[in-house]
């Protein structure tokens, strides 16, 4: 299975050679436990890489740290080194990361520790962490594109292709799934010509169906609907009225 993983991780980083993708992609077409370890392999690195160096900037130092097991607290003898940049410190932060999940690192450790909030802030929260280096170098082909799509979508029950997630002047990069408060919550990374990321999220919580509204946060334009017990989430660094117009489009796909 490690040669395998390796094959897989090597796909989802863009370092397979064509033949070796091309066989990959027959296997994960038809091999249903295969697809199942490409996608918690896709689950635990897509939002790491996506995401890891803006954490490590902007993620709650005290919170991860009091995350660490006792034992991998700096002995007091090392408290000199108390100035080592968070870079350094977030080397012995990686364990914590693999063994709690990526996705739940993503989810929770933005999360803020009080106040009312919801998925769309959860939502909000991370895209604030990205930029535009954060999804410009994916470049999936056709195949990885539908596999990725279509996992994705099983999971919040919504039928996704690349046609239909589909934007004008937007790139799709990557689909991943994320998790708020146990509802499963697909998360699909467009990105503009200048790789800019514009996210469409899909959480089932079985809301009730509502008609598609705006808001402006911060930075983010954010316009959302509700139908068939699914929310339904378009996020992104652009105007407001540029936001409401492309979940428009999606509304009318999905």
């Amino acid at each position: 299975m490690a040669d395998e993983d390796a094959e897989i991780v090597a796909l989802i980083d863009n370092e397979l050679d064509k033949d070796a993708t091309a066989r990959l992609l027959t296997r994960l077409a038809t091999d249903e436990a295969l697809r199942k370890r490409y996608e918690a392999l896709r689950e635990a690195r897509a939002p790491i890489a996506g995401a890891f160096d803006a954490l490590i900037e902007k993620a709650p130092l005290s919170r991860l740290r009091a995350a660490l097991p006792p034992e991998s607290a700096p002995p007091a003898a090392l408290r000199p080194f108390a100035r080592t940049a968070f870079r350094d410190i977030a080397a012995g932060v990686v364990g914590f990361l693999l063994g709690a999940g990526a996705a739940a690192f993503v989810a929770l450790s933005v999360a803020p520790s009080g106040g009312q909030r919801d998925w769309r802030s959860a939502v909000e929260e991370y895209v604030n962490l990205y930029t535009k280096e954060s999804f410009s170098p994916l470049h999936p082909d056709a195949a990885l594109q539908v596999i990725e799509l279509s996992a994705v979508g099983a999971r919040v029950g919504a039928k996704l292709t690349p046609e239909a997630v589909a934007l004008p002047g937007l790139r799709f990069t990557v689909a991943f799934m994320l998790a708020y408060k146990g509802k499963p919550l697909a998360a699909i990374a467009l990105v503009d010509a200048q790789g800019e990321p514009v996210m469409l999220c899909i959480i089932d919580n079985h809301a009730p169906d509502a008609p598609l509204r705006s808001e402006r946060r911060g930075e983010l334009s954010l316009a959302n609907w509700s139908r068939g017990g699914r929310g339904y989430l378009v996020i992104g660094r652009m105007p407001e009225d540029e936001a409401v117009e492309l979940a428009g489009m999606l509304k009318e796909r999905i």
